[in-house]
């Protein structure tokens, strides 16, 4: 990130200044001169640090209320305007509270000020806390690595590793393996009550099956797949049928009385053929020839209603059940239909089942899989093993720089628990036996390491660099070394150093400086 120029209003004691940074190249000594007390403190010369950590970030490294960032002459305007990456554009007050955001020549500002700091932390590809820890390096946010807990040790590798991500993803695969979990659940319980509904099912088809084997063991196939109306219509036929036999058998038993009683006359020994008064034949009724003719007569009219009976006869279908039966077939029809149709309903709850289970695999397939990021997400997962690789290259960046600030006396190892361990004289001693001036000398190195983290987690290449106070303690080798490694520094960053120690000043006169005069309780800028 590049930060191009700064325009302060009313911010601290600072009434107006306006600061290309592009102007201070390398080292930049900021001293102060305070009219109003005698000496250099307090005249200001860490509000230029401030305005730039507020204006860009709306948070201040003292932490301090809302109240104090406003110039207590003017009290009200308090403004800071900063430009970044040459095109973004920062425009922040209070009294009146505003927050703008340009890029170019478009204003591009969200709806509220939360938001719009989201996406400047987006635009910058940074946050208060990274940019804290890579830029400014001093009393006010010194970090404490060394006193810390391991745990806290393990934090605070794990934000300037920028583990956050991982954190988020582990949470998100979390929730996601919860919810899978409650899906195979509810799979289950459809699975289950399902498997009781099959299990009814079975248990009534096994009923009905029963009841219709015993009214299929009283009628034929026929007869179950007749209608009423049809056994009705049958059985009508069948008596119009019936009674029409009965007809013809009564005019065949007519006939047959007639033809015998005409065989009976014919074989009549009484029976005279010739007229015993005149001696002539006798021709009707009883004459022979008449008898026989009327015999005749009676075979082929008995012979013709024999045949129509035979017809009426082959009408005639046979019934094998009655109307009052039927009954038994409309519970049957009942009994099939609810069979068939417990049947469907079967096939529907096993398709659901099957589903069920399709759905339940699936799911327990990805539950196994969020399972398993979640273990690769946690601290025994990707995040030991990130810190375990880091840490040989974070203890080589400790002491190089601690290797300059010690003249290569003593060094430090951190362990895969982060643990200390401090080389002396190639000998180890405990970090508490250090002076008060070498136990700086750790801190500096140990947070310019953590820097180096910052520069490799979150590509971070500030141009600016702020140093306050950080040669207190220091002795004289101390100091050397923490000019060189400023020097070094330097070759591609913008310095800003705040000191009140005289030899480090001397050893940087020909760096440009910074004066900030404070005068009747307002701070102005001069340099050369």
């Amino acid at each position: 990130m590049k930060i191009n120029k700064i325009e302060i209003n009313n911010f601290y004691s600072i009434k107006n200044v306006k600061l290309r940074f592009d102007k201070y190249k390398g080292i930049v000594l900021i001293e102060g001169k305070n009219k109003d007390t005698g000496g250099s403190n307090g005249s200001g010369k860490s509000v230029l640090i401030e305005a730039v950590v507020w204006g860009i970030f709306g948070k201040t490294i003292r932490k301090s209320t809302e109240e104090a960032l406003i110039n207590n002459k003017e009290k009200k305007n308090c403004s800071v305007k900063i430009t970044v990456n040459d095109d973004i554009v920062i425009e922040r007050g209070k009294k009146p509270v505003f927050l703008k955001l340009y890029k170019g020549d478009k204003e591009i500002t969200r709806d509220n000020a939360l938001n719009t700091q989201a996406f400047i932390d987006e635009l910058l590809q940074t946050n208060y806390k990274v940019f804290l820890a890579s830029t400014v390096f001093g009393q006010q946010n010194n970090i404490e690595f060394i006193n810390a807990t391991p745990e806290d040790k393990r934090t605070i590798i794990k934000n300037f590793l920028n583990l956050e991500d991982l954190f988020s993803l582990r949470d998100s695969v979390k929730q996601l393996k919860s919810q899978y979990s409650q899906i195979v659940k509810k799979q289950d319980a459809i699975i289950q009550e399902h498997d009781k509904s099959i299990k009814s099912f079975d248990t009534k088809l096994k009923s009905l099956g029963r009841l219709r084997k015993v009214v299929e063991g009283k009628f034929d196939e026929a007869a179950l797949s007749m209608s009423l109306s049809d056994v009705v219509s049958l059985e009508q036929n069948n008596t119009n049928l019936h009674w029409e036999v009965a007809g013809i058998n009564k005019e065949i038993d007519a006939l047959e009385d007639r033809k015998d009683h005409l065989l009976q006359r014919m074989n009549d020994p009484s029976r005279v053929d010739v007229c015993t008064k005149c001696g002539q034949s006798m021709e009707a009724p009883f004459h022979p020839r008449v008898l026989r003719n009327d015999i005749a007569v009676c075979e082929d009219a008995i012979l013709k209603f024999e045949e129509k009976r035979a017809v009426a006869l082959s009408k005639v279908k046979p019934i094998t059940i009655t109307a009052l039966q039927y009954y038994e077939i409309i519970e049957y029809n009942q009994l099939k239909k609810e069979s068939e149709t417990f049947e469907d309903i079967k096939e529907e709850t096993l398709a659901k089942i099957q589903e069920a289970h399709d759905v339940k695999q699936e799911y327990n397939s990805k539950y196994e899989i969020m399972r398993f990021w979640e273990k690769a997400f946690s601290e025994s997962g990707i995040v030991k093993y990130i810190i375990k690789n880091v840490l040989d290259y974070f203890n080589s960046k400790v002491n190089f720089y601690l290797s300059h600030l010690s003249q290569g006396k003593f060094f430090i190892e951190f362990d895969e628990s982060l643990k200390e361990t401090v080389i002396h004289n190639k000998k180890p001693i405990h970090y508490i036996s250090l002076s008060g001036g070498e136990k700086r000398k750790v801190s500096l190195s140990v947070m310019l390491g953590l820097q180096e983290l910052l520069k490799i987690s979150h590509n971070q290449k500030n141009n600016l660099m702020f140093f306050d106070e950080v040669a207190e303690n220091l002795d004289q080798e101390g100091l050397d070394g923490l000019y060189i490694l400023l020097s070094e520094l330097k070759k591609d960053k913008n310095l800003f150093v705040i000191t009140h120690n005289n030899y480090l000043k001397s050893l940087m006169d020909n760096a440009k400086t910074i004066t900030i005069i404070k005068s009747k309780g307002i701070s102005r800028l001069t340099g050369k």
